[in-house]
């Protein structure tokens, strides 16, 4: 009986480490998450942006050092958000959600910075991929650590998904 157990455990030990797709109520929240941040960072608060991560949230923005913790977090969108050009937007979109236990989702999102050109064009600035492991905490779903790299050259926000670059 004890082998027929351990077979069984072993059995589905690899469903068990394999990521799910999200329910809706999660999917719903994760994606909440990406827009609230969008929306703090179009005001200019880097409070409400700090506020998004957990506590012992990090951040490593294009390969420099690692942010750690919500106070540095806060600290560093200040710095930042006073830099940036003026009419600039936080795009997100979000491209896949994996489950990683009930608490824990990888959230693999493209964003970017975008403001109305002369013509009245949106304009991107800037775009990232970002992986982003966000926890399931009291107070709703926070970013746990984020991982921003910088695409190389981005495509135009006016310009059709799918065409050549």
């Amino acid at each position: 009986m004890r082998i027929l157990l351990l077979a069984a455990a072993t059995a589905l030990l690899p469903q068990a480490a394999c990521p799910a797709t999200p329910g809706d109520a999660d999917r719903v929240a994760l994606t909440r998450l990406a827009a609230d941040l969008d929306a703090v960072w179009d005001a200019g608060d880097p409070a409400a942006v700090s506020a998004l991560y957990a506590v012992d949230g990090s951040l490593r923005m294009d390969g420099r050092p690692v942010v750690q913790g919500r106070d540095a977090v806060q600290r560093y969108f200040v710095e930042t958000m006073g830099r940036r050009p003026a009419g600039a937007r936080h795009v997100t979109h979000v491209e896949h959600i994996d489950m990683l236990t009930p608490d824990l989702a990888l959230v693999d999102t493209r964003v970017s910075i975008e403001r109305d050109d002369a013509q009245g064009r949106r304009d991107v600035l800037a775009e990232f991929h970002n992986q982003t492991l966000s926890s399931r905490q009291a107070e709703g779903w926070r970013f746990r650590a984020v991982r921003a790299q910088r695409v190389a050259n981005p495509m135009p926000a006016s310009q059709p998904q799918g065409a050549a670059r």
